[in-house]
């Protein structure tokens, strides 16, 4: 291969990798954007749906309810079931609290643990007055203050996801206006090695030329 060709080579591999330096952080932060972007337009309304979904199952709602309609579980094996599911609802709960980061999340899950709490001691006692095979009672005492005390504990528990739904719609906003700066300097930058790998090369010549000027010979 001879030197001229050679050299050319080299050089368009120079530029290539010059390009993909200067590119690859832009398609980096433009990802970033677009994630952000789906961040902030989703409203999260199929996790706060999945997420009462699951504390109803896992608190034994509507174990309890077909207990009190007589259809259910005895009192006794309601009783271990409950005990077996609340101590794994507490346990990721637990997991949950460790996340908490400012006031406003720790004042949210306070309300859900508080809510929480005034439930399960309700249904205790509903689940005991089964046992003790009194129904009529275990069935006043649900309708008139275990199920309204249910449905307080599944409004915290929604209000805490809606919560850190907003937070992360804040997060992903952040994300796209610091994106969106970045994006900006980006394109400074890629400007201004696309002039400085134009013109220097051209001036380079120019000033070559000058010193040296082409002469035609008729």
């Amino acid at each position: 291969m001879k030197p001229g060709p050679l050299r050319s080579f080299f050089l368009i591999l120079a530029v290539l990798i010059l390009l993909t330096i200067v590119i690859s952080p832009v398609l980096t932060v433009w990802t970033i954007r677009r994630d952000a972007n789906r961040i902030v337009s989703d409203s999260l309304q199929g996790l706060a749906t999945s997420s009462l979904a699951t504390m109803q199952m896992s608190e034994g709602f509507l174990d309890t309810t077909r207990a009190v309609s007589g259809r259910g579980m005895a009192g006794p094996e309601l009783a271990a079931s409950l005990g077996e599911r609340s101590r794994a609802t507490d346990a990721q709960y637990t997991a949950h609290r460790e996340t908490l980061q400012t006031d406003s999340e720790r004042a949210a899950f306070d309300r859900l643990t508080a809510t929480k709490d005034d439930y399960r001691a309700t249904r205790k006692a509903v689940v005991d007055l089964i046992t003790a095979g009194q129904m009529q009672e275990a069935d006043a005492l649900f309708e008139s203050e275990c199920v309204p005390k249910f449905h307080a504990y599944a409004q915290a528990l929604g209000n805490l996801v809606e919560h850190n739904a907003a937070e992360a719609r804040a997060g992903g906003a952040e994300i796209i206006r610091l994106c969106h700066v970045l994006l900006g300097v980006q394109a400074l930058l890629l400007v201004f090695f696309f002039i400085y790998g134009f013109f220097v090369p051209l001036t380079a010549v120019m000033e070559r030329l000058s010193r040296n000027p082409i002469v035609v010979r008729r």
